[in-house]
């Protein structure tokens, strides 16, 4: 639709047009509820009325800043739409600040649609009583003012720290059929929901809250206090630090999760984690705290015994919280060839060839790069007790246990 054609329309035929569509991402309120209340509100405001494209500030995978990428009219086009719809006084599309090259790319056309393009998460309240929308809102505005939209939602699938491309899926799909092969699944993450196996046969639907447009497969290997720990500690660092809640909040979780990881974890944490977690959710100003730490509280919920055994047994069953494992050279395995050695990168490993090798486990950080790269397959990682061990250089097959 050109701007021309935008401009001919009313605010009120656009507001009729768009009955029905929810807001995209962590935010399923109806679009026209969300113009209705800018319209409502604006003599109340301070600040220009701004329409905001943008992902969520808690979209940190940015998955779906490949929207603004492959269907950057589609998306300019919404936001022109919406600020037509609230009489807006300038239009913002704001991407994440390492994204300097894709600004450059957009912003002729940009500017050709009177948008500025701003780096950084969405300010708050340099834009409060304006009306923000995701790319993936703007492109179905776009659509439904041609008559052109077919109901879905953008979804990508990250398996071992690894997204796949976005694809448009209908309402109605089930999450089985998006991700495929689900055998070993401990647990998948619609964004930051943590849901248990038994429902990966559910539907995704209309009011479904999928936030940063990916479904996270976590396999049997995985241990879900670490990607917690992994999880809260990026939202932390995302944080602009200005909501105490989430600034405190996402400090203190952090901080608690990084602590039962690491073997210092106390009885008392998961009960402190869920308390802050739900009061985060609707203390805070934007959705790095209102979703952050909902991965966090959904495992506490869900594995608790995962974080007893953390906690009261100091033991991580998968061998991923390293604080928990030890890692050694089995003396009668070892043929002293040295690859360990090659293939340590904080030269931990002491040797020479024909002489058993030893790990020096102050300096060992327990990387497990060693492991796969000893053919003999001597080095062994452990939460059991480890055998006797040489206490200096022994020529291979001299060392004795007893």
């Amino acid at each position: 639709m050109s701007l021309d054609k935008i401009n001919a329309m009313s605010s009120e035929e656009i507001i009729a047009k768009a009955a029905g569509l929810l807001e995209f991402g962590c935010d399923r309120t109806p679009v026209i509820e969300k113009w209705k209340k800018v319209n409502e509100e604006r003599e109340f405001q301070p600040n220009p009325i701004a329409a905001v494209g943008a992902l969520n500030n808690a979209d940190l995978n940015k998955a779906l800043l490949a929207l603004l990428r492959t269907e950057t009219d589609k998306v300019f086009t919404g936001l022109c739409i919406a600020a037509k719809a609230v009489n807006a006084d300038v239009k913002i599309i704001c991407i994440p600040k390492d994204e300097e090259v894709l600004a450059k790319e957009i912003s002729e056309k940009a500017e050709q649609y009177g948008i500025n393009v701003e780096l950084g998460i969405v300010n708050v309240r340099a834009t409060r009583g304006g009306a923000y929308h995701h790319f993936e809102t703007l492109i179905a505005l776009a659509e439904i003012m041609e008559d052109a939209y077919e109901p879905g939602t953008y979804m990508a699938v990250c398996r071992d720290g690894k997204t796949g491309d976005i694809k448009k899926i209908s309402y109605g799909t089930k999450v089985s059929d998006v991700i495929g092969d689900s055998e070993g699944i401990r647990a998948f993450a619609l964004g930051n929901k943590l849901y248990a196996p038994e429902n990966i046969d559910m539907a995704i639907e209309e009011n479904t809250n999928i936030s940063n447009g990916v479904i996270t497969v976590f396999s049997d290997k995985c241990c879900m206090v670490h990607e917690a720990c992994e999880i809260t500690e990026s939202y932390r660092k995302a944080s602009c630090g200005k909501c105490t809640f989430c600034r405190e909040g996402l400090i203190q979780i952090s901080a608690m999760l990084k602590d039962i990881t690491e073997g210092h974890g106390e009885k008392e944490y998961t009960a402190i984690i869920q308390e802050l977690a739900e009061a985060m959710s609707f203390s805070t100003q934007c959705s790095i705290g209102e979703t952050g730490a909902q991965f966090a509280l959904d495992s506490v919920n869900m594995f608790a015994d995962e974080y007893s055994e953390h906690i009261k047994k100091k033991k991580c069953k998968n061998n991923v919280c390293s604080a928990f494992s030890s890692i050694y050279i089995d003396p009668i395995a070892c043929v002293g060839c040295g690859d360990c050695m090659d293939e340590c990168p904080k030269e931990a490993i002491e040797g020479k060839p024909g002489y058993i090798h030893m790990i020096d486990e102050y300096e060992c950080d327990k990387c497990g790069k060693c492991i796969p790269v000893c053919e003999e397959e001597a080095i062994i990682i452990t939460t059991g007790r480890v055998p006797k061990l040489p206490t200096r250089l022994v020529k291979v097959g001299k060392f004795k246990k007893h």
